[in-house]
């Protein structure tokens, strides 16, 4: 059985907006230094963001700017405003 260690990615969203996030990043590991982690930006053409020498490295890096892991679907929270308004 093959394993995939390597193979994954993260969407990161920005945290606190008044309306539905619109700044999202990837978080992938590095395919030439499988240790360290890039973060890139979809809207740029992935342009790198930030590497971090580990996942702990780049996880703080964007806990600290508030940014919030994309678990499936998000909602906006009760402070954003609806769509209809």
């Amino acid at each position: 059985m093959a394993t995939y260690e390597n193979k994954w990615f993260e969407i990161w969203y920005s945290d606190g907006e008044d309306v539905a996030p619109t700044y999202l990043l990837i978080v992938m590991p590095n395919p030439i230094e499988l240790n360290r982690i890039l973060i890139l930006d979809p809207f740029e053409k992935n342009k790198r963001v930030f590497e971090a020498k580990d996942y702990e490295a780049a996880h703080e890096w964007l806990v600290e700017d508030e940014y919030s892991l994309a678990n499936g679907r998000e909602f906006p929270d009760d402070g954003w405003p609806s769509q209809g308004n």
